[in-house]
């Protein structure tokens, strides 16, 4: 199954952002593809970074800098359908934010790109394809 379009989490975008070692990996895998994403991606991020900085992994500045550079990226959000999401975090005893990133995945019918093994495995669980 060839798709243009894939739903990408988290883990990912602060992967690529924060230029960690599977940075490489990451951009292979998007390429060209149009990225999809729940409408929490910006949140997470943001709470990402902010922790970063909490635990002073990086300054300030340089969490502006992520989170400028995160905007940048192209993305299209969708909003996901709460309801299923929670029977998906019930079933799979995972976080609603995980099933999120499922739930738009299933409902689009597309891929789900995640370094996240324990939502990887969930996702299959509920018949989502995962790169």
């Amino acid at each position: 199954m060839y798709t243009k379009e894939i739903v990408i989490d988290a883990s990912c975008i602060l992967e690529f952002l924060l230029n960690q070692e599977s940075k490489d990996f990451v951009t292979q895998k998007v390429g060209s593809l149009n990225l999809i994403a729940p409408q929490c991606l910006p949140y997470e991020v943001g709470n990402a970074v902010s922790k970063l900085m909490k635990r002073k992994l990086i300054t300030i500045f340089e969490g502006t800098a992520v989170y400028h550079e995160f905007v940048r990226i192209p993305f299209r959000f969708v909003e996901p359908d709460i309801p299923e999401a929670l029977m998906i975090a019930g079933n799979t005893n995972s976080y609603a934010y995980d099933a999120y990133y499922i739930s738009v995945a299933k409902r689009l019918g597309l891929p789900l790109f995640t370094l996240d093994e324990n939502m990887k495995s969930n996702a299959q669980l509920q018949g989502v394809t995962c790169l």
